[in-house]
């Protein structure tokens, strides 16, 4: 009687090495998948974040439009009952333009004297990086920063912020200098709306406690030669959302241990938390990633507003932003590459 093949057949499974390779494999083809995916994400968190400095920029030119000027790195308090002296940031000011009128509405009801809303503001997305979330996604922070320029003085009586050296200013003034105000024609007259840094990401790794942009700004004395002015702080007042050229250092510029010349900490320059690189919005509403690793004379460019050279000078800037222009043989033209 010939067998079965059936019951010839052996069963036979993975031996101990087989299941071994099988499980190389997939370990091998996860390390080369993750990187992938990880690269996926930063990226669409990157793409989230141009959207937001997108609205915000179309925002200023909204307010640009209807007020004749962009608004500053202080304004006036929505509460007109509220004394001169206490203003609110550029985020407050564009917030009828960002559909968030009920927070600005709860600034006009605000209180005097302090101007303090009854209740605490809420986290809105727009003013987030999806790259720097904070822990508690319920608080008033904020992730992006204005040019603000120098907050240089010149000598005139009274006298007056330096307008080239940046894009927003202090609209409330002080009792020793004026109020100034800038707007998009101006700047595309000058330098050129396109090379003109409007806002930037401002919430790299080393800030460590996340800047609100419920802040309300009281008389501040400029120029702003500390990082301590621009810190990141929790409180409701002191803070500038701000980036620029600021504080000269005594006997001069210290390239090597700042991370442009002019610049006093990390705390008054644009940072993120994107590999290699930062999202700013310029001045023609265009969104662009910048590298974060530029010369100091090129983003002494994209910082200005209106760097004209006579020959001699930028006669239209303060000392501490000409030292830094200066840095390469003038003019200065910006190309592709540079950024």
């Amino acid at each position: 009687m010939r067998p079965s093949s059936a019951l010839s057949r052996r069963s036979h499974g993975f031996t101990l090495v087989e299941l071994l390779v099988v499980i190389a494999i997939i370990a091998t083809l996860i390390g080369l998948l993750l990187p992938a995916v990880q690269s996926a994400r930063e990226a669409a968190r990157r793409n989230s974040c141009m959207n937001n400095l997108k609205q915000l920029g179309s925002a200023a030119m909204q307010h640009d439009s209807q007020r004749q000027a962009l608004p500053g790195w202080r304004n006036k308090h929505p509460n007109n009952l509220v004394p001169a002296g206490i203003g609110v940031g550029w985020p407050i000011a564009l917030l009828p333009f960002l559909e968030r009128n009920d927070v600005y509405r709860s600034f006009e009801q605000a209180p005097p004297p302090g101007g303090v809303p009854t209740s605490e503001n809420p986290f809105i997305s727009f003013f987030v990086c999806p790259s720097s979330l904070p822990d508690s996604q319920a608080d008033p922070v904020l992730s992006y920063a204005g040019n603000i320029g120098s907050t240089a003085l010149k000598s005139t009586t009274p006298a007056s912020q330096f307008k080239g050296d940046g894009v927003l200013f202090d609209n409330i003034g002080g009792s020793a200098y004026s109020p100034a105000r800038y707007n998009i024609d101006t700047i595309s007259n000058a330098d050129g709306t396109a090379n003109t840094l409007l806002f930037s990401e401002k919430c790299g790794p080393l800030i460590t406690v996340y800047p609100r942009y419920d802040v309300l700004l009281t008389v501040t004395t400029i120029p702003i030669t500390s990082p301590n002015v621009m810190a990141n702080n929790s409180g409701l007042s002191g803070v500038v959302a701000g980036f620029g050229i600021l504080g000269a250092l005594p006997g001069g510029f210290d390239v090597i241990n700042s991370s442009a010349p002019g610049l006093v900490g990390f705390s008054t320059l644009p940072s993120a938390k994107h590999p290699g690189s930062v999202v700013a919005v310029f001045c023609d509403g265009h969104t662009q990633v910048v590298k974060d690793n530029i010369a100091p004379h090129v983003y002494a460019q994209l910082v200005t507003s209106d760097s004209r050279w006579d020959g001699t000078s930028y006669f239209l800037n303060s000392k501490n932003v000409q030292d830094a222009l200066l840095l390469v043989p003038a003019p200065y033209k910006l190309s592709e590459g540079d950024y």
